[in-house]
């Protein structure tokens, strides 16, 4: 008997997560660099093609968003499907058939009995305009698209996808509710979606947690501040909440704090960016998800350590 080359969706999604992980920018030249992103980009469809469920599929091909950012337009036409993508100019790109067409289909058929099947999709095609719309958002005097050369960084990545992930996943039914959805598709609310990116959305959940009882306030309000600004601005905002807690202000001179803070911001980019960049061909997706919490753990506790070690500096002299 043939053996079966299908995937399980945490699987796919965990070798998904290997292809992100092998990614290396750092050598060759850019057109070569985006061979290498085009080719990560194939091999995320043929895992997604490896899927039975729909819903996996489609929670595998939304991982290649990275990927399209870092490669730029697909010239080609040969990229499969992407859900979704938010691009560097602000424009939101959403699939026909995944997205936008399940919408419609939601809208013209208002308040119809729908199978789980159905109600999973729509709900898909809704968390993945609610995912788009959130890498979009700004602070004042800053921009999306000002993130494009720090988003080289696998640490950047690593946390502007967790992020975003996670406040899609944990706040996916407050959209719905705020939109009228319920009363559109009964019953959107009882079918559920896998988190997905294993490797990231752990590791800002853990950060965010940790952070949050640094400085005194609930995880989900960092993470809200968090997913609040873009993939550049989250660092500085990680940092301030720390140092502005750690009351190092009384004894780190005015022009000594933006070195400070650097140091703080690359304590904290070294365990992700290790995670981001761990290669986990032979995991599970359970023990990859751990490995990440551990990851977000280890990040914040590398800025309090440099806090600490800040601190002696400057009260032993």
């Amino acid at each position: 008997m043939e053996q079966s080359t299908g995937l399980s969706g945490p699987q796919a999604r965990v070798a998904a997560s290997d292809i992100l992980a092998a990614i290396d920018l750092s050598t060759g030249s850019s057109a070569e660099q985006i061979a290498r992103l085009e080719q990560a980009i194939s091999s995320i469809d043929r895992l997604g093609g490896r899927c039975d469920d729909e819903i996996d599929r489609l929670s595998v091909l939304r991982m290649k968003e990275s990927l399209r950012l870092l490669a730029g337009p697909d010239s080609t036409g040969g990229g499969g499907v992407l859900p979704g993508l938010a691009t560097w100019d602000g424009t939101l790109l959403l699939d026909e058939v995944h997205v936008t067409g399940p919408l419609k289909q939601m809208y013209d058929q208002p308040a119809m009995p729908k199978s789980p099947e159905t109600l999973r999709r729509y709900r898909f095609a809704l968390s993945e305009m609610f995912h788009q719309q959130s890498h979009l958002l700004a602070a004042a005097g800053t921009s999306y698209r000002a993130s494009m050369a720090a988003f080289a960084d696998p640490a950047v990545r690593l946390l502007e996808l967790g992020v975003t992930a996670a406040w899609t996943a944990r706040h996916l039914d407050d959209y719905l509710q705020a939109l009228g959805i319920p009363q559109l598709a009964p019953g959107i609310e009882q079918v559920s979606l896998p988190d997905g990116y294993p490797s990231y959305l752990p590791a800002a959940e853990a950060l965010s947690t940790a952070i949050g009882r640094r400085v005194g306030l609930a995880p989900d309000e960092v993470l809200r501040r968090l997913n609040a600004v873009t993939p550049a601005g989250k660092w500085p905002e990680m940092t301030t909440l720390l140092l502005n807690a750690s009351g190092l202000g009384a004894v780190v001179p005015p022009d000594h704090r933006a070195a400070v803070a650097g140091r703080v911001d690359q304590a904290m980019r070294a365990p992700l960016r290790a995670m981001a960049t761990l290669r986990v061909t032979d995991g599970d997706e359970p023990g990859v998800q751990a490995t990440s919490r551990a990851a977000g753990l280890a990040s914040v506790d590398a800025a309090v350590g440099t806090i600490a070690a800040v601190r002696r500096e400057y009260t032993t002299h």
